[in-house]
């Protein structure tokens, strides 16, 4: 058994594959790697590149081409097909790092804990900006529950997402996950389930995962955020139904509200604060909100608060960079407790 299978959804991603491909080419590792390139149905040279480096390395790298159906869908797939005893996704148009690889890979083969968290970079393509989201539990390598890290949340909270979780792969398909697909932001359901039901997760002090933010025709850019509004209410509303039905612990039920509360937080700044029309954007929110009341009590009470900050800064006509600023300032870290991104 390869001891980490690594997807990589890719859609007309020509531009980007050789390096991210390239950043996993670890000679001393490549025995112990499964690499799945799946072709979401692009109309460039995607499978083209791919298949160059399925001929170079065919114990290694392998392609599977399916019609579009979006990044949930490419990751169905894709870790439907995983052997490795875990899995992780790596975006076509980000990278790894190749240095790290071989202590990730040795961490991983003396693990057995059904999430491993790593650090991960944000560099921003426009600016340059490096930014550290990192974990800062009391000890490395060790397993902790989801109750213990739901009352130490600060402490674990920016490794997981979609860049920072590993997932143990047969943890990962004995719960049957199937992601959203069509749609946008669906890599929100993949941080939260099945995540909120393992029974250990264990962080790593290591950098792997390089993410390339500052492009405009990114879906998180604030006018494919508006635009795609109607992508994360759907993406909101099936969290709000799948975590309401789980039935595992208190900590898990508490995980899965506190990453539905994330997104709605999300959707509330581009309703409130980003879309120019701001009777309906209060709308939009005020339905979405009273949805999270009904289906999701916990979530609606964690985004409550703000969601009351939201709407003032939005009859103040006061914009998401204007909240970005408070968002950024020493003095609101400070005073929320908030780790800084050294």
């Amino acid at each position: 058994m390869k001891t980490l299978s690594i997807i990589i959804p890719a859609y007309n991603s020509q531009a980007f594959l050789d390096k991210c491909i390239g950043s996993l080419l670890v000679p001393e590792i490549l025995d112990r790697l499964e690499i799945i390139v799946v072709n979401d149905g692009s109309t460039d040279h995607t499978p083209a590149v791919a298949e160059k480096y399925c001929a170079a390395y065919p114990d290694s790298i392998r392609l599977i081409s399916q019609e579009n159906k979006g990044h949930g869908g490419a990751l169905n797939t894709g870790c439907a097909a995983a052997c490795g005893k875990y899995l992780k996704v790596i975006d076509a148009d980000d990278w790894v790092e190749t240095e790290n690889l071989p202590q990730f890979l040795s961490l991983l083969e003396n693990c057995g804990s059904d999430v491993v968290l790593t650090h991960h970079h944000t560099i921003d393509i426009g600016t340059g900006e490096i930014k550290n989201w990192r974990s800062y539990p009391k000890e490395f390598g060790k397993p902790y529950s989801i109750d213990q890290i739901m009352s130490d949340w600060k402490s674990f909270d920016r490794s997981l997402t979609f860049h920072g979780i590993t997932y143990r792969t047969a943890f990962y398909h004995s719960h049957g996950i199937q992601l959203s697909e069509h749609v946008f932001y669906e890599d929100h359901e993949y941080a939260t389930f099945p995540c909120c039901c393992a029974e250990s997760v264990t962080p790593l002090d290591l950098f792997v995962y390089d993410y390339r933010i500052g492009d405009v025709t990114q879906s998180v850019s604030d006018s494919n955020q508006l635009k795609r509004l109607s992508h994360t209410e759907t993406v909101l509303k099936r969290m709000i139904q799948e975590a309401g039905a789980l039935t595992c612990g208190d900590g898990g039920k508490g995980y899965a509200a506190m990453k539905t509360q994330g997104l709605l937080l999300s959707y509330l700044t581009t309703a409130l604060l980003v879309n120019p029309d701001r009777a309906a954007g209060r709308a939009q929110a005020s339905a979405l909100m009273e949805a999270c009341k009904k289906g999701l009590p916990k979530a609606y009470a964690l985004a409550l608060r703000k969601y009351r900050v939201f709407l003032l800064m939005n009859h103040l006509h006061i914009t998401k960079q204007g909240w970005e600023k408070i968002l950024h300032s020493k003095a609101y870290n400070a005073l929320r407790g908030n780790h800084d991104f050294a």
